[in-house]
């Protein structure tokens, strides 16, 4: 199996082999992270609000926080809410970020890996009683956008704003998630196999007196494999591997897709190198749709260069399309 074609088309060998110092080379390492901080995800127990049962559903999950210091310099971690109401047939009920909990140190234990942590509980009930919208406002695909920030004893603030996407492709981290208002899954449905190509690709362009040429024109037809997420019922991890690119190897990492009723969505693939301002990842680009009852194939938007990683290169728009095997 080709190691460069494992980037799914996101990471371009000639864009970064022309704008990449071998002597500075761009990877983001842990050790690099230390000196800041972020809440790491150890274990999600229950991801989603299950619409059949919001009364007694909850969102679950421990986390622990990585710093320099095993977490014992974190003064404070907050989380913010907000309510995104996607579902205005029914009057918009959405809200602004509010700071919904301050957790100190006297919350925090020892976890698994030997730093500080946290469990993250959140009941349905108590996320619709501070956003102000009842049980029966809520729809499919309605969700509550958490959004959260570290800070350090010395009052340095770190959040998903002045972090690289590596922290969360690479390295666990959770600053920023939805909990999505769904409609669960069985553990048979979207796993396994699927052939992943391409239904729209950008050009051939040049950048740096070098043709850049996507991974589709060769043509690109890659198998991968979904796999279930622990404690959610509609996410799928998909492990893009290592791929290569001349003088360096790249983890790609994992990227998870969240099957929301109708709409799926897809975390950004991370290249992990760059030109000396952050790195190269593709995000997706508007909404994607699929059938919940078939499983055999969907198509999800993205833009590749969405994060060009200094190189400066516009957003080049282009679709996956997924097929089982």
């Amino acid at each position: 199996m080709s190691t460069k074609l494992l980037t799914l088309g996101l990471g371009l060998v000639l864009l970064i082999s022309a704008c990449a110092d071998e002597d500075l080379a761009p990877v983001v390492t842990q050790d690099t992270l230390l000196f800041g901080a972020f809440p790491r995800l150890i274990e999600l127990r229950a991801g989603e609000f299950d619409l059949a049962n919001l009364s007694t559903s909850a969102y679950d999950m421990e986390v622990d926080f990585v710093d320099n210091a095993e977490g014992r310099d974190v003064a404070e971690y907050r989380i913010y809410m907000q309510f995104q109401d996607n579902n205005p047939e029914n009057g918009d009920a959405s809200t602004d970020r509010t700071l919904f909990r301050t957790l100190t140190p006297g919350d925090f234990r020892p976890g698994p890996n030997g730093n500080l942590g946290v469990d993250v509980t959140i009941p349905f009930t108590e996320a619709a009683q501070f956003v102000g919208v009842s049980l029966d406002d809520v729809m499919s695909g309605d969700r509550f956008r958490i959004t959260s920030e570290v800070e350090k004893e010395d009052g340095r603030i770190f959040s998903n704003d002045n972090s690289t996407s590596a922290i969360a492709n690479t390295f666990g981290g959770i600053f920023n998630f939805n909990i999505t208002a769904t409609c669960p899954l069985g553990n048979d449905e979207f796993v396994g196999d699927y052939v992943i190509t391409y239904g729209e690709v950008y050009e051939a362009f040049e950048l740096f007196g070098a043709t850049v040429t996507p991974f589709g024109q060769e043509p690109f037809s890659r198998t991968v494999t979904l796999t279930l997420v622990p404690g959610s019922t509609t996410r799928r991890n998909i492990a893009i591997g290592t791929y290569l690119v001349p003088g360096y190897n790249f983890d790609a990492g994992t990227i998870t897709l969240d099957f929301a009723c109708d709409v799926v969505t897809s975390t950004n693939v991370d290249s992990g190198a760059g030109c000396g301002s952050g790195t190269l990842a593709a995000g997706q680009n508007g909404t994607a749709s699929f059938d919940l009852n078939d499983d055999s194939t969907w198509t999800i938007p993205f833009n590749d260069f969405a994060s060009d990683g200094g190189c400066g290169v516009s957003p080049m728009p282009f679709t996956l399309v997924f097929t089982k095997q």
